[in-house]
């Protein structure tokens, strides 16, 4: 794919306090309130500052910065920071256990940490920074504006075994940005909500979403994220996050144009709601490799993903989806080195994604992955597709369909899900019935079980995760 031209020539920041100065770029809460706000100018100023702390503290070019801590301003400040002095900024999950964390850290063989939790630092091995200090004299720092230079590690959820750390460029994660934003409406005017962690693919995709249009981003505290979904014009959110909005008093006023939904396969009935209260919905297809998106479109009533964005390929190899582009990532992060995603034929620059995919009337339809197929009595099963049959049962909100084993079977297949009326017995007879109508024997779910709380605060469910919980219920 042909090189396209570069976004910036100096630190967007930089450039937006150029042409943008009085502009609200950061805002605490709602920007027309009494809330906290940095225009581009201060946002440049408060950069430059947290850069000179973490300098003073010994940070170099092409280190990495390991951040355990939930979104918020400092966060924030210092992931900006972290790109602007030359090193590499990774996000964990601070909610994983200790056990968890240590591993992936132990894997990452990271040069600093930085923990919002003192008692949570205190546990972790590692140089850890401070935020606070004030520098006495600053110093200069030699770094400039180069979008081909490395600047985030994200980790993958991975079906089994460590997640991969998978790691981007300034230009992928900007053309990433153009390429969605050619067919989404996101002008200098308006608002998106950090509303997805900074240790996710989707979280960065919003930053850089902002520095790409000079808009405004919007951070607040967790427990405040429905109703800030009032003072912005955009967000990114999985399905359950949309559901939780249209169904409180906070839909009555607001100001949200355009929601981008991902995470999980989206009920129709949703998305109409969300139409029905004035908000676009968006859908689409992607993955920690490709900087998020790679297709989209308009939510409908197809199960479809829409059409590959701009500066994205994509091909399907005897049903594999392949893919390339500028988006794509510089590789894998092992023992300090980048090791190419590709295979060791020079000539084949397409990334097989394990994804499998069909072409209908242009659009193109998941079918799966091809490492989620299980048998059950001789018949091959893809989960995806059972699920999609689940999702247009007006009472089903949310599913993952798991393989239970069976000792005639070899394995059949339960359904984890989320309804919108009580799973009783009642409503798992209708169910049942439901898809007796709609599937083969072999794909009927043997059994119905309410997805826990603790699985839905995540932006993409890890089926490796409710397996292992599933198998606490046989």
């Amino acid at each position: 794919m042909a090189q396209i031209k570069p976004a910036f020539q100096m630190w967007p920041w930089q450039y937006w306090a150029e042409h943008r100065p009085a502009e609200v770029a950061v805002a605490l809460g709602d920007a027309n309130a009494d809330a906290v706000t940095w225009n581009w100018i201060e946002v440049t100023a408060n950069i430059e500052k947290y850069a000179q702390r973490l300098v003073a503290q010994g940070v170099k070019r092409d280190q990495l910065v390991a951040v355990v801590a939930p979104n918020s301003i400092e966060v924030l400040w210092l992931l900006l920071a972290i790109i602007r002095v030359g090193a590499r900024y990774v996000g964990l999950n601070p909610k994983l256990p200790l056990n968890a964390l240590t591993e992936q850290l132990t894997a990452l063989n990271n040069d600093y940490i930085w923990c919002d939790n003192s008692e949570l630092a205190a546990e972790l091995a590692g140089e850890t920074l401070s935020l606070m200090p004030e520098v006495t004299s600053e110093r200069l720092i030699p770094v400039m504006w180069q979008e081909h230079r490395p600047v985030s590690l994200t980790l993958t959820s991975g079906s089994t075994g460590l997640p991969k750390a998978v790691v981007h460029n300034a230009q992928s994660h900007l053309a990433s940005a153009r390429g969605l934003l050619k067919q989404m409406t996101f002008t200098a005017d308006d608002s998106w909500l950090l509303s997805l962690p900074l240790f996710h693919i989707s979280g960065l995709a919003i930053v850089w979403r902002w520095l790409y249009r000079g808009a405004s981003i919007v951070v607040v505290a967790p427990e405040l994220q429905q109703q800030a979904l009032q003072w912005v014009t955009h967000a990114s959110l999985v399905p359950t996050q949309l559901q939780r909005f249209l169904n409180s008093d906070y839909v009555q006023q607001h100001k949200l144009k355009q929601v981008l939904l991902g995470g999980a396969t989206i009920p129709v009935s949703l998305t109409t709601a969300a139409q029905q209260a004035g908000i676009e919905c968006w859908s689409g297809y992607g993955m920690t490799e490709m900087a998020s998106t790679i297709t989209a479109k308009r939510a409908n009533s197809s199960a479809g993903v829409g059409t590959v964005l701009p500066h994205r390929e994509l091909i399907l190899r005897d049903g594999e989806i392949c893919v390339r582009g500028n988006v794509l990532c510089l590789g894998y992060y092992r023992n300090k080195t980048i090791f190419s995603l590709l295979g060791c034929d020079d000539d084949d620059d397409w990334f097989a994604t394990k994804d499998l995919g069909e072409w209908h009337d242009d659009e193109l339809f998941i079918r799966g992955r091809a490492d989620n197929m299980f048998i059950s009595g001789g018949e091959n099963v893809q989960p995806e597709d059972i699920e999609q049959v689940l999702l247009q049962h007006p009472a089903v909100n949310q599913v993952i369909v798991l393989p239970m084993t069976d000792q005639e079977f070899g394995a059949r297949p339960v359904a984890i899900l989320t309804t919108s009326e009580t799973l009783d017995n009642y409503l798992m007879d209708k169910l049942a019935s439901y898809m007796s109508q709609h599937v083969a024997p072999y794909k009927r779910p043997i059994r119905y079980i309410t997805l826990p709380e603790k699985f839905t605060q995540n932006v993409k469910i890890s089926r490796a995760d409710l397996a292992q919980w599933l198998a606490t219920q046989e």
